[in-house]
């Protein structure tokens, strides 16, 4: 299993942790801490988080497919992880319901953003001979990270408040949102179209380094490098 693949999954782990702890009581705290919400308001907004990220994955996974040699997923997926970890802690600012829309509306789009970019890097980077393998292992890690979290969600909600639960979802996803920034030491890999085996990190740090130890030799005044 590539590095890639690896942050992949480990970045999941923490926003599957994360908002782990808060779905499974996210009704009660909509219905206890905001103006004039209710079991109808847990639905409407459910309802608007799924309907933007519906309606916006389809053209952002267009715009992302546009150019087979882009870098493009890895933009949107790093824009959407962010706006998904941003969301916690905007529920710890809203009071009311239309508050709570607003919020559900740009997690929504973080989705969205962050969807098509995902799907993308793990198609790609995945060991196509143990495809299967590789997409189990990812939804093994991310269930029992979301199961862990919601059996002590509720126990640090009751405990401590919703505040607390909140800077704790906060936390994780951040956590998450920062992993998926390694991405970036192997961005040009991300750009192939068709990639080939990907060295570890300390391989190619070490590669860079010993590259930059013996500068090339310069070929002779008005002569050719010799080959």
């Amino acid at each position: 299993m590539n590095p890639i693949i690896k942050i992949l999954i480990l970045a999941d782990f923490f926003i599957f942790s994360g908002l782990g702890l808060i779905n499974p009581i996210f009704a009660v705290f909509i219905k206890d801490s905001l103006v004039g919400g209710s079991l109808s308001t847990v639905g409407i907004a459910t309802a608007v988080y799924l309907i933007v990220k519906a309606v916006l994955q389809i053209p952002i996974s267009q715009f992302t497919d546009r150019e087979q040699a882009s870098v493009r997923e890895f933009w949107t997926l790093i824009f959407g992880y962010l706006i998904i970890a941003a969301t916690p802690f905007l529920y710890l600012m809203i009071h009311t319901v239309l508050g709570l829309y607003a919020v559900q509306a740009f997690y929504g789009l973080g989705a969205a953003l962050a969807f098509p970019g995902f799907m993308a890097i793990f198609t790609k980077f995945a060991d196509h001979k143990r495809a299967g393998f590789s997409w189990s292992f990812y939804s093994t890690v991310t269930l029992l990270s979301a199961a862990a979290a919601a059996s002590i969600g509720g126990f640090v909600g009751e405990q401590y408040g919703f505040r607390m639960l909140l800077l704790g979802v906060g936390t994780l996803t951040f956590l998450g949102f920062f992993t998926t920034l390694g991405l970036a030491l192997f961005y040009d890999d991300l750009r192939l179209v068709n990639p080939q085996g990907i060295k570890p990190f300390w391989h190619r740090l070490m590669h860079f380094l010993g590259r930059h130890k013996h500068p090339p030799t310069l070929p002779p005044a008005g002569g050719i490098m010799p080959k």
